[in-house]
């Protein structure tokens, strides 16, 4: 699909959902990458009660594909044209980024929905079948424990993935001063 300049006004509507705007001007793939990773950030505070603290990456992400939408659609036409259709993490320049293929993202999104899943399996057996298996008075003592495995798994994942990105960004860093 050949990309191009519509009309201001839907633009600007389209602009109000992330990604929604990339898709109306053409950029099918960063559209929907960015319109995928802001709808992910709302599945954790829908599944869990105390995830809040991800209601901030989603205000994060609508505010960067508003912005974003409204920046690519006030380029002059010469600098619209060379505008290449790319996936949203791929616009950020680190290499690292750009390594990421279709494999890959299908590994992490089937990664992610394996997670929700079980999560959602634990839901299910603890509240409604283990909660009828053990007495009142021991499900009380129980209860605070079981009820929050979900979001400490999510916790953890969460805490992995951030030193592994510390991680790779310190080797990286170290590699370019022993460079220079």
């Amino acid at each position: 699909m050949k990309q191009k300049k519509k009309n201001k006004f839907f633009t600007f509507i389209f602009s109000l959902l992330p990604g929604a705007a990339e898709m109306y001007m053409g950029f099918m793939k960063n559209g929907l990458s960015m319109m995928v990773m802001f709808f992910i950030s709302f599945v954790p505070m829908i599944l869990f009660d105390y995830m809040e603290v991800m209601m901030l990456l989603s205000i994060v992400l609508w505010f960067y594909g508003f912005f974003h939408a409204r920046n690519i659609a006030g380029l002059d036409d010469a600098d619209f044209d060379q505008l290449e259709d790319k996936y949203i993490w791929e616009e950020f320049g680190d290499p690292k980024w750009k390594e990421l293929d279709q494999k890959k993202i299908r590994k992490w999104g089937a990664i992610f929905l394996i997670i929700i899943g079980v999560a959602e399996l634990w839901n299910y057996f603890f509240y409604d079948i283990v909660c009828r298996l053990i007495p009142g008075d021991y499900w009380n003592d129980i209860y605070p424990v079981v009820k929050e495995i979900p979001t400490v798994v999510f916790a953890i994942l969460f805490i992995i993935i951030g030193i592994k990105m510390i991680r790779g960004k310190k080797e990286e860093l170290n590699a370019e001063s022993e460079e220079v």
